[in-house]
């Protein structure tokens, strides 16, 4: 058994995608050889806390760190030392400032600890995009072309380099020189604008790197340090989707929400030698700057099939699907396999015993099979990838279910995927992935054995074959299984058509029955059964069903707004599909004109549409749309709660609440679980909100979204002490009473001192995402129910319904 302690968190704007990371590695590493001993928590002011396991499933640190700033306490720095000095192997899984700038390496190698990844030296140098080009300049090997604004310059000088760069370059590149995810990069159209945007950017970073805007094809590649030194692997081209226009990038939302938006190709569709070039470079890369045990290396693919490095990652990102897990999947290596490899690079490195691991037997006949189902054609489906790879990879390790992955094909076939094209963001890229796997996979084994010979790789080091997709009929699919975990979102999955299927197949699924299914889809339906609860302290918004209108003159629009207003009697309000979710389509109206530019986007069959124009939301905001268009429409009040946020700048993170807004009502999401007729609700999380409604980046991309559980009473919040239990109450009440079975959640708003309830919606079939706040709600009850524990739950409850 090996030690290890896990670090996460710090003082960078990437410290939430390094808490995803974490709870990554917490879940693929964690048992067998690996004992994660020790997890602590860097804050903003890199104060040092050792955190359970829990709060890894929180989904950005401003979920907790308030609560650690008030009763936490943290380590002091001997207190920190004695812990990772009792481990055997420390794991800095940070990206950013002080994880990936030599500064947490700095600090073990003074500790004389042993750790995961390149040195400090090395760490400052190839974390500095400046440092890190003229690095490699001086070893030969091709950056981009590069000059840097320093905090040295006065503000002419800074703008004199600006306006002097790289003459021929029709557009540039303004980047922090330390940092990353894509955070703070700007393309400049013009001149005039590249000065704007170096204001803006010198007010928060000290060194600026301005580059030309690079033609060619962006290549990322993982490397690991084998026995015999680095080893790439395949390559990843990464095509981006939807572009507005030159000026977008593979930007932080392209990196962490589920969408259509970009496509990672592995291997990239080049030919072997191009692909071995991309290889040689980031191996060259690797060696030139001193790195150790893995790191990731980012690039522009040049016509004559040369590589520009771009960018140079000391710690690559290990989220679900990130792409250390894409590429390693392409030799047959698990999340859990490629990690083990990382921490065998560094064991041998410093001499710590490691245990060899032999040759895994196959377990699974012993298991319960169950076809877990995910994707679709719904404007949910991406947030379905997502659910449906987490359900898979947490039950993957249950002793008693065994898992198989299925996509459900938008054109209504079912792929059996692999465990390299699953690992996808969206529905569209595994599509892809699947087709590209029946046809290249001769290919792909030839480069991956490459690779794996010179890994020199163990037979227990690779636990699953990489086997081609197969492409199904439903009927066929319906035919394999007699258990199916249902992660569709929306649509025949959820509004109750699919449960009618397998209910005449016999076969068993989690979840609601056809009737709940179909009740809780509608919004108006589940509205007018829940308002029979009133005298129980259980209500519904006003609210009224309008079908969409053929023609969008004026006086319809002038009429329809009258009538909107006057059923819900206020002058804002929430428009949302009568039977979609996930955001999408939901937004406030304050005005006619909000309600006619929002009904030609519907018109239109627009994917998505942009703030601009809307008197409630930002400009850059983005809200994506249903997939088709909607019938009806549903509206209803716009109920201003007590804001609630997370400040956690310069000094302690600190909960601010009602500072602007005193009104008594938060909102809350709730999970409940339970048989039929006996559901139980679990603890409450409040959903904070940026702008007045949940966004879809607030509920599913990394890093992003605030939620808190279970709501905090004094002396950190202001839920009165009963009203936390007559919620769970009452959301159990409610979820009985729409006859719903096996888990769900329900959204609503709360009354922090009564603990009345305002019910939005129920979903029957709710995310199951990483870092769902479902997951956070049963580490909530006590005892604490883990992921991997719910998600069996869920299929016992089907089993024996």
């Amino acid at each position: 058994m090996v030690d290890v302690a896990l670090l996460l968190g710090g003082p960078s704007a990437e410290r939430g995608i390094s808490l995803n990371s974490a709870r990554s590695v917490a879940d693929h590493l964690a048992g067998g050889v690996i004992d994660l001993k020790e997890i602590i928590f860097f804050d903003r002011q890199t104060r040092p806390f050792a955190i359970s396991r829990g709060l890894l499933y929180c989904n950005t640190p401003s979920d907790f760190d308030f609560k650690l700033a008030h009763e936490g306490r943290p380590l002091t720095e001997d207190e920190l030392l004695s812990r990772l000095r009792g481990t055997d192997l420390v794991f800095p899984v940070m990206h950013g400032e002080f994880g990936e700038d030599g500064g947490v390496q700095a600090l073990l190698e003074r500790a004389g600890v042993p750790y995961v990844g390149t040195g400090a030296q090395a760490c400052a140098t190839a974390f500095d995009k400046y440092k890190a080009k003229q690095a490699l300049d001086a070893a030969g090997i091709g950056a981009v072309p590069s000059v840097l604004v320093d905090a040295a310059m006065s503000d002419a000088e800074a703008e004199r380099v600006v306006a002097e760069a790289f003459p021929d370059a029709a557009k540039l590149v303004l980047k922090p020189a330390r940092g990353g995810s894509s955070i703070d990069v700007f393309v400049a159209r013009d001149r005039g604008a590249a000065a704007d945007i170096l204001r803006g950017l010198r007010k928060r970073h000290d060194r600026i790197v301005v580059q030309p805007r690079m033609g060619g094809v962006e290549v990322t590649t993982i490397v690991l340090e084998g026995p015999d030194g680095p080893v790439a692997l395949l390559p990843v081209e990464i095509e981006l989707h939807n572009r507005a226009g030159d000026h977008e990038i593979f930007d932080y939302r392209r990196k962490y929400l589920a969408s259509n938006d970009s496509h990672y190709h592995c291997p990239p569709p080049r030919d072997d030698a191009t692909i071995a070039g991309i290889q040689a470079t980031s191996e060259a890369v690797f060696t030139a700057l001193g790195l150790r045990d893995f790191a990731r290396i980012d690039g522009w693919l040049q016509p004559d099939g040369s590589v520009l490095v771009s960018d140079v990652n000391p710690i690559s990102g290990m989220e679900q699907n990130s792409f250390l897990f894409i590429q390693a999947a392409q030799l047959g290596m698990t999340h859990a396999d490629v990690l083990l490899e990382v921490l065998r690079a560094a064991a041998r490195r410093h001499d710590v015993p490691f245990p060899e691991i032999s040759a895994q037997t196959d377990s699974s006949a012993a298991k319960q099979p169950v076809a877990v189902l995910f994707g679709g054609s719904t404007a949910e489906r991406q947030v379905s990838v997502l659910s449906g790879t987490n359900v898979w990879l947490k039950l993957a390790r249950s002793g008693k279910y065994a898992p198989v992955p299925y996509l459900l094909d938008p054109d209504g076939s079912v792929w059996q995927v692999s465990y390299s094209s699953a690992l996808r963001h969206s529905v569209e890229e595994i599509v892809s992935a699947c087709r590209d796997g029946v046809r290249l996979e001769e290919r792909r084994g030839r480069l991956a054995a490459r690779i794996v010979e010179r890994l020199r790789l163990a037979p227990g080091a690779i636990s699953t074959r990489v086997t081609p997709p197969v492409q199904l009929t439903m009927e066929d699919f319906l035919g394999r299984h007699d258990l199916v975990f249902i992660a569709l979102h929306g649509g025949a999955g959820e509004n109750g058509t699919l449960q009618e299927v397998l209910d005449r197949h016999g076969i068993r699924y989690n979840g609601s029955g056809p009737a709940a299914s179909r009740l809780c889809m509608d919004k108006y339906e589940t509205g007018k059964v829940v308002a029979g609860l009133a005298a129980e302290g259980i209500h519904t918004a006003r609210r009224i069903r309008v079908a969409v209108p053929e023609t969008l003159d004026d006086a319809t629009i002038d009429t329809l707004w009258q009538e909107i207003v006057t059923q819900c009697t206020d002058s804002r309000v929430v428009v949302k599909p009568l039977d979609d979710g996930c955001s999408a389509g939901i937004l406030p109206l304050g005005n006619a004109a909000d309600l006619r530019r929002y009904l030609e986007f519907i018109h239109a069959g627009a994917a998505r549409l942009s703030g601009a124009g809307f008197s409630l939301l930002s400009p850059e905001q983005l809200v994506e749309m249903p997939t088709s268009r909607p019938s009806f429409l549903l509206f209803e009040d716009y109920i201003d709660t007590d804001d609630v946020r997370v400040e956690d700048g310069s000094g302690a993170a600190e909960l601010i609440w009602g500072r602007d807004r005193d009104t008594g009502w938060i909102e809350v999401t709730v999970g409940v679980i339970g048989p039929k007729g006996a559901m139980v609700a679990m603890n409450p999380s409040i959903t904070v909100a940026s702008a007045g409604i949940l966004s879809l980046e607030e509920k599913f991309m990394g890093g992003t979204g605030i939620n808190i559980t279970p709501p905090p009473g004094p002396p950190l919040g202001r839920v009165e002490p009963g009203a936390v239990e007559a919620v769970r109450a009452r959301i159990a009440r409610t979820a009985n009473v729409l006859g719903m079975e096996g888990y769900g959640r329900i959204d609503a708003f709360m009354h922090r001192k009564t603990g009345e309830i305002i019910v939005i919606e129920a979903n029957a079939l709710p995310g199951l995402t990483p870092a769902t706040v479902f997951y956070h709600q049963g580490l909530a009850e006590e005892p604490p129910v883990p992921p991997q524990q719910i998600l069996e739950r869920i299929l016992d409850l089907a089993t024996h319904s």
